[in-house]
């Protein structure tokens, strides 16, 4: 009873969503129109992550719980795991590309969110090419 109770919480456990920190694609030599247009070419494939979430916990469900009880525990976090596919699609897309996604600190988020326009816009191409606030601060023309 105690492995079907550790197995029954691993598995409704990976049923669970990540937290979508602010972060930021990044590649060396890149800018922001470049992981844009990447990004929207992942985004059309997304529909492959979502459906291999949704049928793997099914199946998973089946096999642990049986063909009544296990699609029963599986519905309830059927968006959950369309929208988790989705993410881990568009992040396994974006890294077969080079991308690779880089959480942003709070001095960051800060720095990006208080911004606006084409400045933004320039903080956000420094970001993707690697680039950090004291690097950008450095760079920025002096008045």
């Amino acid at each position: 009873m105690k492995k079907l109770t550790l197995i029954a919480l691993l598995a409704v456990s990976a049923c669970t969503t990540q937290p979508i920190a602010s972060s930021v694609p990044t590649k060396a030599g890149h800018d922001l129109n470049s992981a844009r247009s990447t990004l929207q070419g992942c985004i059309a494939g997304k529909s492959e992550g979502e459906n291999a979430a949704v049928a793997g916990a099914y199946m998973t469900n089946v096999l642990l719980f049986g063909i009544v009880i296990g699609p029963l525990l599986t519905v309830p976090f059927e968006d959950d795991l369309r929208n988790q596919g989705a993410i881990d699609q568009v992040n396994r897309c974006m890294e077969e590309h080079g991308f690779k996604r880089r959480a942003l600190s709070d001095g960051e988020t800060f720095w990006l969110n208080n911004s606006a326009g084409e400045e933004r816009k320039r903080r956000l191409s420094h970001l993707v090419g690697g680039g950090t606030v004291e690097t950008y601060v450095a760079k920025a023309p002096k008045s």
